[in-house]
């Protein structure tokens, strides 16, 4: 009988005996969800309540996100002294206290969004405090993100927007002009006015704020514009003069296209000097932007009509004339000209003359 080795004896206990180790619990399979939107913001304007949020990119765990296919807007409207009977629980969940206002279908991968609630008009909205919250549903899957921190609104009388806005135009500014508004949104009078904003949007679609606090007055002057380009302006009533202000709607808007139709200013300060052969003219710099240069003027004392001595304008404020003829008295005038050709009138006109020795 053959005998079995020491090794091999040893080792056939440790076969039979089960593997031992500490086994952990079975944990369910993370479920990749949106990440919730963080940057949601809402404030009034004139009888609407503006909501502007960035759009989730990626998933809890990090991993991108492919897109958005929806995003729910909710709302709870708190009465703000509820009957004890009626008053509701602050804490729990927020979908359950609140109703679905409205769901928004981005058209493609738009990184941000905003809503409009409109405020009705019988003053339903008064004595409440408007809460959203929002959610967004991922695209393919359609799992929805937790909803966002809420964020609380107080409905206010805010002023309608002015009903009539013009502009002129002049050489150095596009004056724009407004009526003021006799009332609130919601009918009471009279309007919450602590000024106004002027906004303008170039051909580009680039919203600017020309006012950088609300003013006073209803006419404001755009300095900062170019002719020969578009612009749209309208105007905003402000109820308050704070960081974000609160302002009416938007007025009509006015559009203008500013042409350069106007002249440089009369050149002033001409004076002159003569030598023995020529007379030499000097004249205070204009201060146009546009300004392409000068023209020269002359006539002999007494003549109809003068000449022009420079084609083309004549850049710098000073010129020679050497072509004078002794014993001869001339007279002479300067003109400004911008770039388009506009041409200012002639200036005060200065006169001398080269004796013959």
């Amino acid at each position: 009988m053959k005998r079995v080795g020491w090794p091999a004896v040893l080792w056939l206990p440790l076969l039979l005996v089960p593997a031992c180790g500490k086994k952990g619990s079975i944990q369910p399979p993370l479920v990749l969800v949106p990440q919730r939107v963080e940057t949601l913001k809402a404030f009034q304007r004139g009888s609407r309540i503006i909501l502007e949020w960035t759009n989730p990119e990626s998933y809890i765990d990090g991993r991108p996100l492919a897109g958005i296919s929806e995003v729910e807007v909710w709302l709870e409207e708190r009465p703000d002294k509820p009957s004890p009977a009626a008053a509701a629980p602050r804490g729990g969940d927020f979908g359950v206290r609140a109703k679905r206002a409205a769901v928004i279908k981005p058209e493609g991968k738009i990184p941000s969004l905003s809503f409009f609630y409109p405020l009705d008009s019988s003053r339903g909205w008064a004595d409440k405090t408007f809460v959203f919250a929002v959610r967004a549903r991922e695209a393919g899957k359609k799992r929805l993100s937790d909803f966002s921190d809420e964020v609380a609104v107080k409905p206010q009388p805010l002023p309608s927007p002015p009903s009539r806005v013009w502009a002129e135009v002049s050489a150095d500014r596009i004056d724009v002009r407004w009526d003021v508004p006799a009332a609130n949104f919601d009918g009471s009078a009279p309007a919450r006015i602590k000024g106004y904003n002027v906004y303008r949007i170039d051909k580009s679609g680039k919203l600017l704020c020309l006012t950088p606090a609300p003013i006073a007055e209803t006419a404001f002057a755009d300095r900062d514009f170019l002719f020969g380009q578009a612009y749209r302006y309208f105007v905003r009533a402000a109820a308050s003069a704070a960081e974000q202000p609160l302002e009416s709607e938007d007025s009509t808007a006015v559009d203008v296209l500013p042409e350069d139709i106007f002249s440089p200013a009369v050149p002033k300060g001409l004076t002159i000097a003569k030598g023995s052969d020529f007379i030499t003219l000097v004249w205070d710099a204009n201060k146009e932007k546009d300004l392409a240069g000068y023209n020269v003027w002359r006539r002999e004392e007494g003549g109809a009509s003068f000449a022009c001595l420079t084609k083309p304008p004549l850049i710098g404020n000073t010129y020679t004339d050497r072509t004078v003829e002794k014993g001869k008295r001339y007279e002479y005038a300067i003109t400004a000209v911008d770039g388009l050709g506009n041409e200012s009138p002639k200036s005060a006109v200065v006169s001398d003359i080269i004796k013959e020795s």
